[in-house]
C-alpha cells in the first residue's frame, strides 16, 4: 500500500523533474531510485500524502461552508427605504395629477390638507355646519349634521383639545370622470371628551392625549379652473397614545 502512494506522488501536480538529477549519470539515477526504496522515505512520502489530503479536506469544508453562506445571504431580499419608497409614491402621485393640473403642487396641497383636517374636526365638535359646508362634500356633510342634531336632542356637549397633527401623507390619488381624488392618511393627537346635560363625562377623557387615525378623501372637479378640494369620505380608527 505505502509503495503505491509513493508511486503516486510524482504525478500530482506534474512537478518537472530536478536538473540536478538529469544532469547525473546512470549510476546516480540507480542511488536515487535506491533512495525512494528504502523504507524510512516511504514511510516520509506517505506522511507528506497524508497531510495533503488532510488540508485538501479542510480547505474543501471550508469552502463548502463560504459558499453556503453566501447562498443564504442572495437570498435574503434587500429592504427598501420606506422613506425613500413613500417619497417614490408621492412623486408618481404628483406626475399623474400633473397630467390634468400642470400646477399642481403636492406640498402644497397637503399643507392645505393639514388645516382643512383641523378645521373640519373643530367644527365638528363646535357644531358649526357653516364652516363644514365650505369644507366637506354633500354625503359627508348629511352625516355630520345627522351626528350635530342627536348630539343637540342629548343635550350634550363635545369637548376637543386639538394637540397637532404628526402626519399628512397622500396614499393613493386617481382620475375617474373629470374627478380628481387624493386620498390623505393622518395621524394626530387629541383630547376628547363628551358631557352630559349636567357635565358628567359620559365618553372620552378631558385628561388623556389619544392618537387618532383618519384617512379621508379629497375631491375636485378637474374642469374647474378654481381647484376646490372637498372632504367626501372618511375613515378612521383611534389608539390611546
Amino acid at each position: 500500500m505505502a509503495a503505491a502512494l509513493a508511486a503516486a506522488i510524482p504525478s500530482v501536480g506534474k512537478a518537472a523533474p530536478h536538473p540536478l538529477i538529469c544532469a547525473s549519470s546512470t549510476s546516480r539515477w540507480v542511488n536515487v531510485m535506491s533512495e525512494t526504496t528504502d523504507p524510512n522515505s516511504q514511510i516520509f512520502l506517505v506522511a507528506i500524502l497524508a497531510l495533503y489530503w488532510a488540508m485538501l479536506g479542510s480547505w474543501s469544508e471550508l469552502l463548502s461552508r463560504w459558499n453556503d453562506e453566501r447562498a443564504k445571504r442572495n437570498a435574503v431580499p434587500p429592504q427598501q427605504d420606506v422613506s425613500t419608497e413613500n417619497a417614490s409614491c408621492a412623486d408618481m402621485f404628483q406626475d399623474a395629477l400633473r397630467k390634468i393640473d400642470p400646477d399642481f403642487d403636492l406640498a402644497a396641497f397637503l399643507s392645505g390638507a393639514r388645516r382643512a383636517y383641523e378645521a373640519i374636526l373643530r367644527a365638528f365638535a363646535d357644531s358649526d355646519i357653516q364652516t363644514l359646508k365650505r369644507l366637506v362634500g354633500s354625503e359627508v356633510l348629511a352625516a355630520f349634521e345627522r351626528e350635530i342634531v342627536e348630539r343637540r336632542d342629548r343635550q350634550e356637549i363635545l369637548e376637543l383639545t386639538f394637540i397637532g397633527t404628526d402626519e399628512a401623507k397622500v396614499v393613493d390619488a386617481f382620475v375617474a370622470d373629470g374627478t380628481a381624488e387624493i386620498v390623505v392618511r393622518y395621524v394626530s393627537d387629541v383630547i376628547s371628551a363628551t358631557r352630559s346635560a349636567d357635565n358628567a363625562v359620559i365618553a372620552g377623557d378631558p385628561r388623556e392625549i389619544v392618537e387618532m387615525i383618519d384617512t379621508w378623501t379629497f375631491a375636485c372637479q378637474t374642469q374647474s379652473r378654481k381647484r376646490n378640494w372637498m372632504l367626501i369620505a372618511t375613515e378612521g380608527e383611534q389608539q390611546q397614545a
